[in-house]
C-alpha cells in the first residue's frame, strides 16, 4: 500500500516539478507546516485507542469520531482566523486563499467514517491497501491534471483537497458502519488520547516545524528546497518502515502480556527495523544528487546536499520506530510524549536561534542530526520502564545496521569521486553496490559476534526454506 502510493506521488512529481518551480514547492511548505501546526492538535489517536483496546463497543467508535470530529472543526476555525496573521508575518497576500481552501480540507478529513479503523484491527490489510490507494490515486491524478491547468502551487493544493474528499466517501463506501455524536466513553480514551495529542504536537514540531521558522528567515526557493529534502529522506526510510508499523502495532497489541514471545521476538524487531532504516537512509544520502536530479530535474539540484543531511537524520529517527509501537501497547503514551516534546522544543529552538545568527541551511540540518542522536540516548533512558527488553539489547540490534551502513557510505563516498558527473550511471551503480556491501559487511558481523538472532538469521532461514521446499 504504501510504496504503491509513493510510486504514484513519485511518478506524478517528475512531471509536476518540470511544472512548477521551487518557488511554488515554497509557497506550498509553508502553507501545510502552518495548517499542521493546527491540524496537529486533532490527532487524538482516535484509531489507536481502538486498535488497543481488548473489547471497545460503540460507545469507544462514537466517542473517538466525535472527540475527532470537533478537534478537526476547531482546527479549522482557528486556520481560517489566523490567515491575517500569516499574511503580516510572510508579507505575501497569496496565502489567505489557499490557508481557506485547506481549512476546508481539514474540517472535510474529521469527517472520515471511524468504521475503518477495524480494516487494521482485525488484520484486515487487503481493504486498508484498497482505501488508502484510492485516496492516493485520486489524490496523484488532481495534482497532475492541475499541474497542467495552473502551472502553480495551486495544483499542490487541489491534490490535498480531493484526498480528503475521496477519504470521506470511500470510509462510507467500504465499511458499514455509521457514527453518531456521542462522548459516552470520554473518561476511558480522554486519557489516552490527551498524550497521544502531545505526542503527535511533539513530533510534528520536530518534524516538520522548522520550516515556519526558516520560511520566516530565508527565500522560498531554499524553503522549498529544505521541504523537498526532508520530504524524500522521510520517504525513502519510513516509506519502508511504517507499513511494519502499521502491522506491528496490533499485532503487539494481541501478543501483549505474553512475557516469554516478547522477550524473544523484541530484540528481533529492532534487528529488521534497524537495517531497514540504515540501509534507505544512508543509501539516499550517498547518492542524494542523482537522485534529487532524477525526480525533480535539475532546477532543483542545489537541494542535494540538504538532503544528503536530512537522509541520515531520518535513518537515525528510524532507529527508534518499534519503541513507539511498544510504548503504545504498553499504555506509556505520557512518557514517549516527554521524549517527543523535548526533541519538538530542542528542535525548534535550534532552527530559530541559528537562523537569527545567520547559519546557513546546511548548518541547521546538520543540527538536526545532532537532536536526533540526543533522542536516542532518552529513548534508551526511557527504556528502564519496560522488562522483556533492555537499552543494552536495543544498543546490541543496533550495531551491526550501524557499522554497515558506515561502510556502505564509505563505499559509495568513494565511487560518487569518480562518476557523480554522470547522475544516472551512478545511481545505477550505487544502488546494487550500496546493497551488496552492506550485506556483505552486516554478514560477517553476524558471524563474528556469534550469530545471533537477527535480520540475517531471518533472511538465511528463510532462504534455506525456500530451498528445501523446492526440492
Amino acid at each position: 500500500m504504501r510504496w504503491s502510493s509513493r510510486l504514484m506521488g513519485l511518478a506524478s512529481m517528475v512531471v509536476v516539478a518540470r511544472l512548477l518551480s521551487p518557488d511554488d514547492f515554497g509557497i506550498f511548505a509553508i502553507t501545510t507546516a502552518l495548517i499542521g501546526l493546527f491540524e496537529v492538535f486533532t490527532d487524538i489517536g482516535a484509531d489507536l485507542s481502538i486498535i488497543r483496546h481488548p473489547d471497545p463497543q460503540r460507545k469507544h467508535y462514537d466517542t473517538a469520531w466525535t472527540f475527532r470530529l470537533i478537534l478537526t472543526t476547531a482546527a479549522a476555525l482557528i486556520i481560517l482566523a489566523a490567515s491575517p496573521l500569516v499574511i503580516e508575518i510572510y508579507a505575501d497576500e497569496r496565502y489567505q486563499p489557499i490557508m481557506l481552501m485547506m481549512a476546508v480540507s481539514v474540517f472535510v478529513g474529521g469527517l472520515a467514517n471511524i468504521g475503518i479503523v477495524d480494516f487494521r484491527k482485525n488484520l484486515e490489510f487487503h481493504k486498508d491497501f484498497n482505501y488508502n490507494f484510492l485516496v492516493q490515486l485520486f489524490g496523484v491524478l488532481a495534482t497532475l491534471i492541475g499541474a497542467f491547468f495552473f502551472r502553480s502551487y495551486w495544483a499542490l493544493v487541489l491534490g490535498v483537497l480531493v484526498r480528503s474528499f475521496v477519504s470521506v466517501l470511500l470510509s462510507y463506501y467500504m465499511h458499514p458502519y455509521r457514527p453518531k455524536i456521542s462522548l459516552a466513553a470520554r473518561h476511558e480514551l480522554f486519557s489516552f488520547s490527551f498524550w497521544i495529542m502531545i505526542r503527535s504536537v511533539s513530533q510534528y514540531a520536530g518534524a516538520t516545524g522548522d520550516r515556519l521558522i526558516i520560511g520566516a528567515f530565508f527565500a522560498e526557493k531554499i524553503t522549498g528546497l529544505y521541504a523537498i529534502a526532508g520530504s524524500l529522506a522521510t520517504m525513502a526510510v519510513f516509506e519502508l518502515l511504517n507499513p511494519i508499523g502499521r502491522a506491528l502495532l496490533p499485532g503487539l497489541a494481541a501478543k501483549h502480556g505474553d512475557a516469554r514471545w516478547e522477550s524473544e521476538n523484541l530484540k528481533k524487531i529492532f534487528s529488521v527495523t534497524s537495517s531497514i532504516a540504515m540501509i534507505s537512509g544512508v543509501l539516499l544520502s550517498a547518492l542524494a544528487a542523482p537522485v534529487i536530479e532524477l525526480i525533480y530535474g535539475n532546477g532543483f539540484i542545489d537541494g542535494a546536499p540538504i538532503l544528503s543531511i536530512l537522509a541520515i537524520s531520518a535513518a537515525l529517527n528510524g532507529l527508534t520506530q518499534p519503541v513507539g509501537q511498544y510504548f503504545v501497547v504498553l499504555g506509556k503514551t505520557k512518557d514517549l510524549a516527554v521524549l517527543y516534546i523535548f526533541e519538538g522544543v530542542v528542535s525548534l529552538l535550534s532552527a530559530y536561534l541559528m537562523a537569527l545568527y545567520g547559519f546557513d541551511i546546511i548548518a541547521i540540518s546538520w543540527a538536526r542530526v545532532v537532536i536526533m542522536l540526543l533522542g536516542l540516548f532518552r529513548l534508551l533512558y526511557l527504556l528502564r520502564l519496560t522488562k522483556n527488553i533492555t537499552g543494552l539489547d536495543i544498543v546490541s540490534a543496533w550495531t551491526r545496521p550501524v557499522v554497515a551502513g558506515v561502510a556502505m557510505y564509505a563505499v559509495l563516498f568513494a565511487l560518487g569521486q569518480h562518476f557523480s558527473f554522470w547522475p544516472a550511471l551512478y545511481l545505477t551503480l550505487g544502488v546494487p553496490i550500496g546493497f551488496m556491501v552492506y550485506g556483505l559487511v552486516s554478514l560477517l558481523l553476524w558471524r563474528l559476534f556469534g550469530c545471533p538472532a537477527g535480520i540475517e538469521a531471518i533472511l538465511i532461514n528463510r532462504f534455506y526454506a525456500n530451498r528445501v521446499e523446492a526440492g
